[in-house]
């Protein structure tokens, strides 16, 4: 077994360690799960909060989503450090290191949509689009110039607006999508509060 062989027998040994203890735990987590959790060095969320995420997630077993994307990412961390130490040491060539490049780099999103997927909770919805900058057109000067001289003659002038606000995951900043619910589709963590160390 070669040197990148070896890499990819280490990290599927990892995963599914990591699978079975998630999987298996008690609804939020359990003993196992939070030894496995300081085992790779991460910070648990708040009891709270991991009850509020298995209450909102109707989890009714397995290890909170975001605690399981953090250690993923940890994995894929160490999996990518090993993986430049094989590159620079010229194992590169080998037919297998571009197949394991390309799964360690989609190894969060993959794992955690897996691991979602098996507990049952519906994925989350594709990340916004960003619009394309709009092509060049009239400065903006004449723009507000044509806006202030037609104001008084559209339909909507004197029509006043309720203020809007627009509420963003503390965690990572994705926005509401439904105005009573509280858990980010993005994170899998709640919305509101402070910032919590996870690591």
């Amino acid at each position: 077994m070669g040197p990148v062989e070896a890499l990819e027998a280490a990290l599927a040994q990892h995963l599914g360690t990591i699978q079975h203890s998630a999987f298996n735990a008690p609804p939020g987590g359990g003993p196992e799960w939070d030894g496995l959790l300081r085992h790779y060095g991460i910070t648990p969320i708040d009891p709270q909060e991991r009850s509020m995420i298995v209450s909102c997630m109707r989890l009714s077993r397995g290890a909170v989503p975001a605690e399981f994307r953090m250690v993923i990412q940890g994995l894929s961390t160490w999996a990518q450090r090993e993986l430049a130490q094989l590159q620079a040491s010229g194992a590169a060539s080998s037919p297998a290191f571009g197949p394991l490049q390309h799964r360690i780099a989609s190894l969060v999103d993959a794992e955690t949509a897996g691991y979602e997927r098996a507990l049952g909770i519906p994925p989350p919805p594709p990340a916004p689009i960003v619009a394309a900058a709009a092509p060049a057109g009239p400065s903006l000067g004449s723009i507000f110039a044509n806006a202030n001289a037609t104001a008084k003659e559209v339909p909507w002038a004197g029509v006043t607006y309720k203020s809007v606000a627009n509420l963003n995951c503390v965690h990572c900043g994705g926005p509401q999508e439904q105005p009573s619910d509280f858990m980010c589709k993005y994170c899998r963590r709640p919305i509101a509060g402070s910032i919590k160390p996870t690591a």
